[in-house]
């Protein structure tokens, strides 16, 4: 199901069934950004530049400032993801892209024209020796896992064993910090690691950065070149990373909350077979349709590319848990 067919749907279930309760919410911003006053603009004289954004970005993660040289600044993971896959394009490369995470990755990936190798990356990793490009998203959204040792051995042995040819692609969108294993790819250049504003300040495409090996800085200075600044944006993200550096801590402390709400009413009914939540979303083994007759508006998991069976509980939705 696509994600626009779905809203539809939502908007039509709590039309005709108020009683039913609500978790469904897909929308991070307009769910958490009440809560946050608006980032103006900063005027400070760095703001403008995305040399300094970058240091400034870096210096939050507690990352060292020489990985500067091996950065490139984007609006987001999105516009990087769209650089990145034209690059891969240009190589004749085949890019292995999960189906069932996030479907822009697909439609990213089809506007480059790339030669796509999909995988249900809820299942695993797909055969690496097909491949020229891997793309993975950290953590696991929206199935919660992570990768294992034994995959993650896996993945750093196929991209040793071919370093001038064989590219990882890292979403870290979801980890603000990113996650050990991430950083471990970053520190050793295996992996293009992919971050952004977007989820610890609620600053969707806005200011992303893309931090790459070595050997590939000069292929991905040149592939970034072409991307336009926006002054506004730059200044936005600046004063984010600036005036408002404690913001990620707070939109996890109210995630971390909702998440027990919602583990606190699904350990309460069984029936729901839903996982713990991690994030913002936890996975059940129902059915949309068997949802509904628990009196529960969940997401079918088709709307991530994940199989009709099972369903997607978000713990965002503004209704009441009856815990």
């Amino acid at each position: 199901m696509k994600h626009e067919t779905f809203l539809a749907l939502r908007d039509e279930w709590r039309s005709k069934r108020p009683d039913l309760v609500d978790l469904a919410e897909l929308n991070l911003y307009r769910s958490l950004g009440p809560s946050f006053e608006a980032i103006a603009p900063s005027t400070h004289h760095e703001a403008p530049y995305r040399c300094h954004l970058a240091e400034r970005f870096l210096a939050h993660l507690g990352l060292e400032a020489g990985l500067k040289a091996r950065t490139q600044v984007s609006h987001g993971v999105r516009r990087s993801l769209r650089v990145l896959f034209e690059w891969l394009a240009s190589r004749k490369a085949r890019v292995a892209v999960p189906d069932d995470v996030y479907p822009v990755y697909l439609q990213l990936a089809g506007e480059a024209d790339v030669d796509v190798v999909r995988f249900p990356a809820r299942e695993g990793l797909p055969p690496l020796d097909t491949c020229d490009a891997l793309l993975l998203c950290e953590p696991l959204k929206p199935w919660g896992r992570t990768l294992s040792s034994e995959e993650r051995a896996r993945v750093e042995a196929w991209v040793r064993e071919a370093p001038g040819q064989r590219v990882l692609l890292m979403d870290s969108a979801y980890a603000t910090p990113p996650t050990t294993w991430t950083l471990r790819l970053m520190q050793e250049e295996l992996a293009f690691i992919l971050v952004s504003l977007s989820k610890g300040w609620l600053l969707p495409d806005h200011v992303g950065l893309c931090i790459t090996p070595s050997r590939w800085r000069e292929d991905a200075r040149a592939a970034f070149a072409p991307l336009s600044k926006d002054e506004q944006k730059l200044r936005i993200g600046y004063a984010a990373l600036t005036e408002h550096a404690a913001r990620p801590k707070q939109v996890s402390e109210l995630l971390s909350e909702r998440a027990r709400l919602l583990d606190a009413f699904t350990a309460d009914r069984p029936g729901l077979r839903a996982s713990s939540c991690v994030g913002y979303f936890a996975v059940s083994q129902c059915s949309f349709e068997d949802l509904l007759e628990q009196g529960v508006l969940g997401v079918p998991a088709s709307v991530f590319g994940g199989p009709e069976r099972m369903s997607i509980l978000s713990s965002l939705s503004r209704a009441r848990h009856k815990c």
